[in-house]
């Protein structure tokens, strides 16, 4: 089978991509700055900017033959809106959906005219807005741009390009609220299956638009949240009787 190259393979979906391609055979390489856990012992890892040309062709390069890519990288600046900075800005934008160009560019060279996939992770901070996180969801709503400007542009070329749209989901960099007995009932409670997502959830969905059963699935952003984002919120008591509004 021809192989996927994951940018930032150490992260918690990331990592889980990694063992949901393993687990179907398909031949995985990563770049991350992080160094390789021991579960991924055997995989390709490239260190290194992800949005550097060498190290993407190092990554595409260690594989040989590669149809896929799965875009998992992000960044944050956390601060009220009257505090960011255009810097920070630029910094998040750079690393959470810049950095896709190159490698979509290098995939559909590469594959010389084969049919190939990619997947960029995107999050439901694409569609809405949260305090304090204005570039991070610029920067995603920006990825899911691109991918869509990507499918379209080089379909021609073969390439499916599509994105995923997680909700909450407990990976080792909101570990702090998940573990927390209170905050994870009050994060539960806004699912309706009163459960929160893993990174193998979101993994297995990324897998699949990959995959030759998705073959006919492009140029969507597809939201992995468990309805958490299709709740409506209830109305006021004074609504539900009639009242003003």
């Amino acid at each position: 089978m021809s192989g996927v190259v994951v940018l930032g393979g150490a992260g918690g979906i990331g990592s889980a991509v990694v063992r949901a391609l393993q687990a179907e055979g398909r031949p995985v390489a990563v770049v991350d700055v992080a160094p390789p856990s021991p579960e991924h012992a055997g995989v390709p890892w490239i260190r290194g900017d992800a949005s550097d040309p060498a190290v993407i062709g190092a990554a595409f390069d260690a594989l040989g033959d590669v149809t896929g890519l799965v875009h998992c990288l992000l960044s944050e600046h956390r601060a009220p809106f009257t505090e960011q900075t255009t810097d920070a800005l630029r910094e998040v934008l750079d690393i959470g959906a810049v950095s896709a160009l190159e490698p979509l560019q290098q995939l559909v060279a590469r594959a010389g005219g084969r049919s190939c996939a990619a997947v960029l992770v995107s999050s439901i901070h694409a569609g809405l807005a949260w305090g304090g996180q204005a570039p991070y969801a610029m920067a995603k709503a920006a990825l899911e741009a691109l991918g869509r400007a990507a499918a379209v542009e080089l379909g021609p070329r073969g390439l499916r390009c599509n994105t995923v749209r997680p909700g909450f989901v407990m990976v080792p960099r909101n570990a702090h609220r998940w573990r927390d007995a209170g905050t994870r009932e009050a994060l539960s409670g806004l699912q309706p299956s009163g459960e929160l997502a893993g990174p193998d959830d979101v993994a297995s969905v990324i897998a699949f638009l990959l995959g030759d059963q998705a073959r006919f699935v492009s140029g969507e952003s597809v939201t992995v949240d468990g309805a958490m984002t299709a709740v409506l919120p209830e109305p006021p008591p004074s609504f539900n009787r009639g009242g003003p509004g």
